[in-house]
Formats: C-alpha cells, sequence, structure tokens
C-alpha cells in the first residue's frame, strides 16, 4: 500500500514536469513585435497618473508624441502652429467646465486646467515651447489651442 502511494507520487511528478506551461506569464509576439517606444510609455503613465490624482474633476486628455509634424496636421490647427518635436495634448470638455465661457474667460480657465495637467508630464522642460495642446466640445467642436 505504502509502495504504490509512492509510486503514484512519482508518476504524477514525472507528469507534472512534462505539462507545458504554454500561455502562462508569456509576452504575446505581437507585441514584442511592436515595442512601444519609451516616451509613449511615460505618456500613457502621465496620462493614467493625472486620472488617478484628480478623481472628481479630470478632464477626458490623451497625449501623443509627434515627431513629424502630422498630428497637427490631422488635428487642422493653423499652419503657423508647428508640433514637431512636441508633446501634443487633446483636451475633451467631458464635464461642461467650458461650455458657458467665451473669449479671454474660456482661455484663462483651459490654461489653467492645461497647468495642472503639464504638472504631471515629467518629460517636457517648458511647458511653453514643449507642448501643443487643443481643446473641444463634447461633440467635437473646436473650442480653442494653446501653442
Amino acid at each position: 500500500m505504502k509502495g504504490k502511494r509512492v509510486l503514484a507520487a512519482f508518476l504524477l511528478g514525472v507528469v507534472l514536469c512534462f505539462v507545458s506551461g504554454v500561455g502562462y506569464g508569456e509576452i504575446p509576439q505581437w507585441v514584442i513585435d511592436t515595442k512601444a517606444p519609451y516616451i509613449d510609455v511615460e505618456l500613457l503613465e502621465t496620462r493614467v497618473s493625472y486620472m488617478i490624482r484628480n478623481p472628481t474633476s479630470f478632464l477626458s486628455v490623451s497625449f501623443y508624441y509627434d515627431p513629424t509634424g502630422f498630428t497637427g496636421e490631422k488635428a487642422k490647427l493653423p499652419k503657423s502652429v508647428n508640433t514637431r518635436g512636441k508633446i501634443f495634448i487633446s483636451v475633451v470638455d467631458n464635464r461642461g467646465q467650458f461650455s458657458y465661457k467665451s473669449g479671454v474667460a474660456l482661455l484663462d480657465t483651459f490654461k489653467r486646467h492645461l497647468k495642472v495637467i503639464y504638472s504631471f508630464i515629467d518629460i517636457a522642460i517648458d511647458m511653453d515651447s514643449d507642448i501643443v495642446a487643443t481643446l473641444h466640445s463634447k461633440e467635437g467642436i473646436p473650442l480653442g489651442y494653446f501653442y
């Protein structure tokens, strides 16, 4: 009886040695092939940090690094705005904080919110020269931009 238990334990150990652990803790090949650049990962961490530290007041914010200037063209910014080599921030007024403002009041409020957002970006040195930001309403109507 004791010998059967030892034999069963031995065989179970041998079988478990040959069982493949495929799928557990492996990084999928498509992730390895794409290898997100460091700056994109840093900007994603920035977005998450901003949202976590401002749970009741955060705006819908997206961060992009624009190495070629294409993002600025796609955002339909004026030709004088150069986004090449800058961090592009897209802000959507999902909480209606800008809906009843216009002119200088709108731009001052946007800049104040942008300063809070900028404080989470560790890779930028100067707010005035390192970022370009746009503000849109929930419906997608452009309200303003910062350059």
